[in-house]
């Protein structure tokens, strides 16, 4: 009787999904659609900050090039692009916050230089912006500090620079010797180094990945609370459809109702799931080192997800309460547990706590399980932690069902 039951319970859940399947696609769309909107933000790479350093040279001479030069090379042409413009533009730009930051390099920057003269970069930073414009002056104090040795080391040539506008061969001679000599000075720290790095690799090196590989498996499991919290919901309406009083005068049990309600919702993760992974493997290019044992936690995942929503369902006064309830628990938890945000972009006091909510934890499980640092084993040790809390969860979830909803 009661395995009759359970195969009527599931043909009526798959029924009703299949007549109403507008329920699952907005459960599914939301996440789809922001991962996707993501992904075309950021071209589907690797996300890397860029700014735009506006440079007003009013020296013209070949070490304010020099300086300007810094920010063409890698990593900082990568994050940083320069453009030159006129002391006067670049202040309106930055007024209407149209850059990262703008350098005015002063007329007689050169001369003052060489003659070992009070010369003074100005930096105006866009306040708006917070890691840029630091960089930048993080960058223009390495170069300044750079000169300030430079001086005390090479002052006697840098002098003979200015001593005359077209040097005789005795002078360019005598400059070079004097820059041989500070050369050689120099070895002693730089030949050998002072100090040595050692470097031993512990771990694979993690590939560089793109930002819809990053954001998928947050995006697949805020996907899974929503189905969860749309199935469990669907109590109440079996309650206000009268179901679950008829159901009270037969010999079937509230649990094989409820065991019903969690084989169809597996098989609706199944689908989800692998589509899920398919999209990880060829949409965001991730390796996934097995694809049954991903596909397999989040199907189970979800399950949990469902207990813990149904038991948090059936103890609200009513179902206007209930959804209220589903809304207050289910945000936060992919807020917290990294399935709106990724822990990679939280900051890391909250990616800790994060950690430690279901979600989180499944998350985690479910990225190691992709790059195959986590096997079988770990996934029957995690699925045991599953089973047990799932069975406490379901049986105080039929419990309040008989007391309260019948």
């Amino acid at each position: 009787m009661n395995a009759r039951f359970l195969w009527a319970a599931v043909r009526k859940d798959l029924r009703r999904m299949r007549r109403d399947p507008l329920s699952l696609a907005m459960s599914l769309g939301i996440p789809l659609v922001l991962v996707t909107l993501i992904t075309l933000v950021f071209g589907g790479q690797q996300a890397v900050p860029q700014g735009r350093l506006l440079v007003a040279d009013e020296d013209q001479s070949i070490l304010s090039q020099v300086l300007i030069s810094a920010f063409n090379r890698e990593p900082l042409s990568k994050m940083v692009v320069t453009e030159t413009t006129a002391k006067a533009d670049g202040l309106r730009r930055m007024d209407s916050g149209d850059a990262s930051a703008l350098l005015i390099i002063p007329q007689g920057f050169q001369t003052a230089f060489l003659k070992n003269q009070p010369t003074q970069l100005q930096l105006v930073k866009n306040p708006a912006q917070a890691i840029l414009p630091n960089i930048i002056e993080e960058t223009l104090s390495i170069a300044v500090d750079g000169g300030f040795y430079l001086q005390r080391e090479a002052a006697i040539p840098l002098r003979s620079l200015t001593a005359m506008r077209q040097p005789s061969d005795q002078t360019v001679a005598q400059m070079s010797v004097a820059f041989n000599q500070f050369g050689r000075s120099l070895a002693k720290y730089l030949n050998p180094s002072l100090i040595g790095l050692e470097m031993n690799v512990t771990s694979e090196e993690r590939q560089n990945q793109g930002v819809a590989a990053i954001f998928l498996p947050a995006m697949i499991f805020m996907g899974l609370l929503f189905i969860s919290n749309s199935h469990a919901l669907d109590i109440w309406k079996e309650q206000s459809w009268g179901t679950l009083r008829r159901l009270a005068t037969t010999p079937v049990s509230l649990g094989t109702l409820l065991g019903g309600r969690l084989i169809s919702l597996a098989v609706i993760l199944s689908g989800v799931a692998l589509a899920g992974v398919a999209g990880m493997r060829w949409f965001a290019q991730v390796h996934v080192a097995s694809v049954l044992l991903a596909t397999l936690w989040l199907v189970l995942s979800g399950m949990a997800f469902y207990l813990l929503l149904a038991t948090i369902t059936v103890y609200a006064p009513n179902q206007r309460a209930a959804n209220v309830i589903e809304n207050l628990v289910i945000f936060p938890l992919a807020l917290m547990g990294g399935s709106f945000f990724p822990f990679e972009m939280m900051p890391d006091w909250m990616a800790r706590i994060g950690r430690f909510t279901p979600n989180g934890w499944a998350v985690i499980e479910f990225k190691a399980l992709v790059a195959g640092t986590a096997h079988a084993k770990d996934l029957a040790i995690g699925a045991a932690y599953l089973a047990v809390g799932g069975s406490v969860l379901f049986l105080i979830t039929v419990n309040r069902m008989r007391r309260k909803l019948i």
